[in-house]
């Protein structure tokens, strides 16, 4: 697995919002409020976004840790069926992120503000790469988790979808803006849940037609995360990689 299946899942998280004919994102917040001031009336899709991207920006001040557990499902064009794997998630504001895989194959994969860590004990393999060894280390965070609507703006413009293919949410589609997130994405998705305006699903499109889904099920945001989480015991016959050769080693990773 290349490291731009990587940067994607954690930009994480990544990434800015506007729309293009007309703009919005955090553009449409500003003619939100300029609307209340007497300008002319947004169009009521760009009103209807405005608000959830209001209410989507709150819920990122506001989560200060997150637990979940999730399904991945993976459609490359070099196999012939999904893969799918299952694990579970953890995030403690600002920047501390656990991506514990645990099947089919068991693997772990920390972010923090200084350290990426990715631990496979079947391979009995590890890595240990500070983050300031990776260029733009703000990417390394979660999607959609902790990130204001004025970070997302910068990576990509957003468009509300006509409707949601799944009850309860709001469908955002996100499309690269910048060139060298549009070499590695094609489009990526976020279902919004439209009560705690948190991701419930997100999906992204790779540039070569690869796909990956994230489900996430048993939300629960603002309970305790021990430290713990975030650091890792490596047992001492596991071989230690001060590089980043990452998905090379787990086929699946991410």
């Amino acid at each position: 697995m290349h490291r731009s299946r990587f940067v994607i899942l954690t930009t994480l998280t990544a990434a800015a919002l506007s729309w293009a004919t007309p703009v919005v994102g955090v553009r449409s917040l500003q003619a939100a409020e300029a609307d209340r001031n007497g300008s002319p009336a947004q169009p009521p899709a760009d009103q209807m976004l405005a608000r959830i991207l209001e209410h989507f920006d709150q819920a990122q001040r506001e989560t200060n840790t997150m637990v979940a557990g999730f399904t991945e499902t993976k459609n490359l064009k070099l196999l012939a069926k999904p893969v799918v794997s299952r694990g579970e998630f953890f995030y403690n504001r600002p920047n501390q992120v656990r991506w514990e895989y645990l099947e089919p194959d068991h693997k772990v994969f920390i972010i923090t503000e200084d350290m990426y860590i990715a631990y496979y004990p079947g391979l009995k393999r590890a890595e240990e790469v500070p983050i300031k060894k990776f260029v733009g280390k703000r990417l390394f965070r979660f999607l959609g988790v902790g990130q204001s609507i004025e970070e997302l703006g910068k990576y990509y413009d957003f468009k509300l979808a006509p409707r949601s293919d799944i009850k309860g949410t709001h469908l955002l589609l996100l499309t690269p803006s910048k060139k060298r997130v549009r070499e590695r994405v094609a489009e990526m998705k976020i279902w919004v849940d439209d009560t705690t305006f948190l991701p419930r699903q997100l999906q992204y499109v790779e540039s070569d037609g690869d796909s990956t889904l994230l489900a996430f099920h048993d939300i629960r945001v603002n309970v305790e995360v021990a430290e713990q989480r975030f650091h890792i015991d490596l047992p001492p016959d596991v071989i230690v990689s001060e590089t980043y050769n990452g998905f090379s080693l787990g086929q699946q990773s991410f």
